[in-house]
């Protein structure tokens, strides 16, 4: 059986008519349609790309980690790895994580630590930890399936003067909440490019958490998008967490070898 090809544009924009038209709460249908534009906007076949990770909290100096990285489609596009590795400072030099999002079967989430000289394999309880010391999760690098939550569009609103469909998720699995850590997201997506100019997770008890913000919105290809500086906001703490991408290529080839557990190592 051949990959379901994803939604086009012009076929998201119709929907998002047909909610203009029809302002009370749309289908679940058209909600899955819009997120999964959004989510396909954001996978390339093969990407490299160096980053800057910076980590700010209230009243403290920000701490900067350098990152280098490399992603690919696997698996005729079932699958998408991401290997990211720290490049400094020196005394974090060569702590590396690898995420493998699968669409029809679990995650795989690794990480590398030189201190212990020895790659361990997280387990699903682990995408709620921190990722790398950050605001961000696990779960938040590896993203969010489609198919695990089910979504409702809820209105329009402008983010920084530019169109977005506001979607609640929801999870749709038991257990799910609990390994995520959210209970609930909420997704402005842009309709510039489909991709999430604002996000919100909540906790298992309702409660705000996280708010994550996107900005240089870059389209890389027709049909994909990068967004250059993504920050997560703790709501609880005030911490924020901005990841400033230096660059991200895409007319590049990744060997799978490079996003292979064996890699973390190297």
């Amino acid at each position: 059986m051949g990959l379901a090809q994803p939604p086009t544009r012009r076929a998201v924009a119709a929907g998002l008519l047909a909610l203009a038209a029809h302002p009370a709460r749309a289908q679940t249908p058209q909600a899955d349609m819009l997120m999964t534009a959004s989510y396909q906007t954001g996978r390339f076949a093969h990407a490299r790309f160096n980053a800057k990770l910076v980590l700010s909290t209230r009243g403290g100096a920000d701490r900067v980690r350098q990152l280098r990285g490399a992603g690919k489609l696997l698996e005729k596009g079932a699958a998408s790895a991401r290997l990211m590795r720290i490049e400094g400072p020196a005394d974090m030099r060569g702590v590396a994580t690898l995420t493998v999002e699968r669409q029809a079967a679990a995650d795989d989430l690794w990480v590398y630590l030189p201190s212990l000289r020895r790659v361990r394999r997280l387990v699903s309880s682990n995408r709620r930890d921190p990722w790398m010391g950050s605001e961000f999760s696990f779960g938040d690098i590896v993203g969010h399936e489609v198919a695990d939550w089910r979504h409702a569009i809820l209105r329009r609103e402008r983010i920084g003067g530019g169109a977005c469909t506001l979607v609640e998720s929801l999870p749709i699995r038991p257990g799910l909440a609990s390994e995520t850590g959210y209970s609930r997201r909420l997704s402005w997506i842009r309709d510039a490019d489909l991709v999430p100019a604002r996000a919100q997770f909540f906790d298992l008890a309702g409660g705000l958490l996280k708010t994550m913000t996107t900005a240089e919105v870059r389209t890389l290809a027709p049909g994909k998008a990068q967004a250059l500086q993504i920050a997560m906001r703790n709501e609880r703490s005030g911490a924020v967490s901005r990841l400033d991408f230096a660059d991200f290529r895409i007319d590049v080839t990744v060997a799978d070898s490079e996003v292979a557990p064996g890699a973390l190592k190297s």
